[in-house]
């Protein structure tokens, strides 16, 4: 099966591991505290820099969930005020924090997010550890090692 390349490997940008950063030309505010998403069945890391940012199927999202139950526009990351939320953009399946379906909600530490069939932990602690960076629109090929099965 052929999997979308992302512009960091279409580049010939080195692998990055586990760990995907997503950078903006744009500098954040100064209370600024980026967002990472546990991937909860592959511990993939989604690292956010960014204080606004789209999840969605379409290959113009911010971060990329190219499966169908995920929406082209599915939901919006956003850093307002000192903190992150989470906003619905209208998608089919909607969104969940912590198993309740939500419009919009605040996030917190250790948060349960579900987007399509995606489950994400939120982690919000402060050194991740990791250098480098990498602008990565796809996560599908480091999700592709488990293979999901139809009911």
């Amino acid at each position: 099966m052929d999997h979308p390349i992302s512009h960091a490997e279409a580049e010939g940008s080195p692998s990055i591991g586990p760990f995907l950063h997503l950078h903006s030309e744009e500098q954040p505010p100064p209370s600024f505290l980026p967002l990472r998403l546990v991937l909860e069945s592959t511990a993939t890391v989604i690292e956010v820099t960014r204080p606004d940012t789209v999840i969605g199927r379409h290959t113009e999202a911010d971060i990329r969930l190219p499966l169908p139950d995920v929406s082209r526009r599915h939901c919006r990351l956003l850093f307002l005020e000192g903190g992150w939320q989470i906003m619905d953009l209208n998608s089919l399946n909607g969104i969940q924090v912590n198993g309740e379906q939500v419009l919009q909600a605040p996030l917190e530490q250790d948060d349960r997010i579900r987007i399509g069939g995606f489950h994400f932990i939120v982690d919000l602690t402060v050194d991740s550890g990791l250098g480098g960076s990498s602008h990565v629109q796809s996560i599908l090929k480091s999700l592709s090692a488990p293979h999901r099965q139809a009911s």
